[in-house]
């Protein structure tokens, strides 16, 4: 699954637990204004899982920009909920797929004051998906002979 379609999995997902926001992809705004959220790439992280397979990990810094300190945590701990208990797929992601992702965990970290004194909230979610690597395909076997031989003299006494 894209980077794209996990952000816009988690957009979704923000919008519908606080419909009334905005919601930035991947850069915040030049001038962020209280009540907007922001969905940054921290970093991605890719090991084998199998011969098969690669774990991807990435993670997302979600941002909250609020007048108060207390709006701003207790916004993303809202969030944090909602992502990680309060649906019924029980924390599983929907996206555009028929898969799912899952988020392995959020965590807060205190507001820090920007210059136009608007606090600035952050967020971490954890995102593991697994991918399958590109295996060399060969071609299937499409007829398959075999002969038999009776022999009925080998080891018989008569």
């Amino acid at each position: 699954m894209s980077m794209a379609e996990e952000v816009s999995g988690l957009a979704e997902l923000i919008q519908a637990k606080f419909p009334e926001v905005t919601v930035h992809r991947f850069q915040g705004p030049a001038l962020p204004a209280a009540g907007e959220f922001v969905i940054e790439l921290k970093q991605e992280t890719r090991r084998s899982d199998s011969r098969s397979h690669t774990l991807a990990e990435r993670q997302y810094a979600i941002v909250y920009y609020a007048e108060q300190a207390e709006e701003a945590i207790l916004s993303l701990e809202a969030l944090s909920r909602y992502l990680m208990n309060e649906r019924t797929e029980a924390g599983a992601l929907k996206t555009g797929e028929a898969r799912a992702l899952r988020a392995e965990s959020f965590t807060i970290t205190s507001p820090e004051k920007l210059e136009g004194g608007l606090l600035k909230g952050t967020g971490t979610v954890v995102i593991n998906t697994r991918e399958a690597v590109a295996i060399r395909q060969y071609e299937k076997i499409q007829k398959v002979e075999y002969r038999t031989t009776i022999n009925l003299k080998g080891g018989m006494n008569e």
